[in-house]
């Protein structure tokens, strides 16, 4: 097979980024200044802000919102490269990686970052009968749906709730989020016309389980003041299309399941025939990089870094990711310049959970004090969560046009773009 680019032209080191999640654009943002060509490839010809994709799904947000060409995000580094494909093999030896539709590209570095993907854990049924909230597609899906649902159950006048009824699996942050965002759609967008009915299934005995207990019950109290019903100590059996099963022995009727409870290592580690370790991640070095193999790096979800005896893995949040990809990019300029990697160094900046508009919890390590944490509820906690969410995503337009956006629907209590358009056979859309 030929190559799709051949050696670079400016005869500098070809850097190839797999995957454009947090780590993966902050990898190549951490080189703009370095003398390399580099080739970022993924799936998809746009970034996915993640954490705001419940607010898509829910019609808070439109997806232009939380997503940025990659076109747009590199225009102004000039030695970017983006090639839209999905990388399936490695060539160690010849140094290429291979792309499913059989072309190559050469590298000189390659970074994998591919991110992860939905872990069901062999529940009957999930896959299949799921909606799962892990990328543009699942959003932009769980929203049509639901606004699907929420037509039918208006014009049923039988005692079906079927239609109405919600369940979100995961008591983490993703399905907290997405639960209390429900709460609050079936007020700003059905108008008391239906009363949506949302039921949060969380198989530990509290929520938000890496915070703390305090931050957990507070987010219980406040879900369901808002009318969402939580099962704890509850798991789901089975998945079919009119409902799941529960480990208590009870059925609900739905025919909308939200996935929130977990995801794993993109499957790239395991068809690399990488060693792998925690959820099919990829075991990398203190420095990220590939045992045995000084130009690779692994890094973000796919990544599991050697951690001392005793310690904790670094956890799968953006930050982390995004502190991968910065350390990444730094340690390739090192070794471009004859300097040896340096191990990364995790700065845990704090965890925070948006329950509902103006609700959420928020935990601040404080400095100097190991183990202890800055705790704040409510309105402040919400706006600490809204401003770090605006600092993170990618390009001004969204931010600008995202926080007049979240301002206008919170002072106005608006539900912003409960549209539903639907697409004919043909593919066309229909008219509303």
């Amino acid at each position: 097979m030929t190559s799709a680019f051949p050696s670079s032209a400016s005869g500098r080191p070809r850097v190839v980024v797999i995957g454009a999640g947090f780590a993966g654009i902050n990898a190549i943002h951490e080189l703009r200044g370095a003398p390399v060509d580099i080739t970022i490839i993924d799936r998809n010809n746009f970034h996915t802000f993640q954490p705001l994709l419940y607010q898509v799904a829910t019609s808070y947000l439109p997806p232009e919102q939380v997503g940025a060409t990659l076109r747009t995000v590199f225009r102004r580094q000039k030695n970017v490269k983006v090639r839209v494909g999905e990388a399936i093999a490695v060539d160690w030896d010849g140094q290429t990686v291979e792309l499913k539709d059989g072309s190559t590209v050469p590298y000189d570095y390659l970074v994998i970052s591919a991110g992860a993907t939905t872990n069901f854990f062999g529940i009957p049924g999930m896959a299949e009968h799921s909606y799962p909230l892990y990328t543009m597609s699942d959003a932009v899906r769980l929203r049509l749906h639901l606004l699907e649902e929420i037509e039918l159950a208006a014009r049923d006048n039988s005692s079906d709730r079927s239609h109405e009824t919600v369940v979100v699996v995961g008591g983490g942050p993703t399905g907290v989020e997405t639960a209390g965002s429900l709460a609050e759609m079936s007020c700003h967008h059905i108008g008391g016309e239906v009363d949506l009915r949302v039921v949060l299934v969380e198989m530990m005995p509290r929520l938000l389980n890496t915070f703390s207990e305090q931050s957990g019950e507070q987010t219980l109290k406040d879900l369901r003041k808002r009318g969402v019903e939580i099962l704890l100590n509850t798991s789901v059996k089975s998945a079919d299309e009119k409902g799941v099963e529960l480990s208590d022995g009870q059925r609900i009727d739905t025919h909308t399941v939200v996935w929130g409870a977990g995801v794993q290592a993109s499957p790239l580690g395991r068809a690399l025939g990488l060693e792998l370790g925690r959820g099919g991640s990829v075991v990398v070095e203190p420095d990220l990089r590939l045992p045995g193999r000084d130009n690779v790096f692994a890094i973000g979800d796919i990544a599991s870094p050697k951690r001392p005896e005793g310690a904790r893995p670094f956890p799968l949040v953006a930050p982390n990711a995004i502190q991968q990809g910065k350390h990444t990019g730094k340690q390739i300029a090192r070794l471009i310049q004859g300097q040896p990697a340096e191990p990364f160094e995790y700065f845990d900046k704090g965890i925070l959970a948006v329950i509902a508009k103006g609700d959420a919890v928020a935990e601040l390590p404080i400095p100097g004090r190991a183990g202890k944490s800055f705790k704040t509820k409510g309105f402040p906690a919400w706006a600490l969560w809204a401003g770090v969410h605006i600092v993170y995503l990618v390009g001004f337009r969204n931010r600008l046009k995202t926080l007049t956006d979240w301002v206008y629907n919170f002072g106005l209590s608006s539900g912003g773009g409960g549209i539903l358009v639907r697409a004919s056979r043909g593919g066309k859309v229909d008219s509303p």
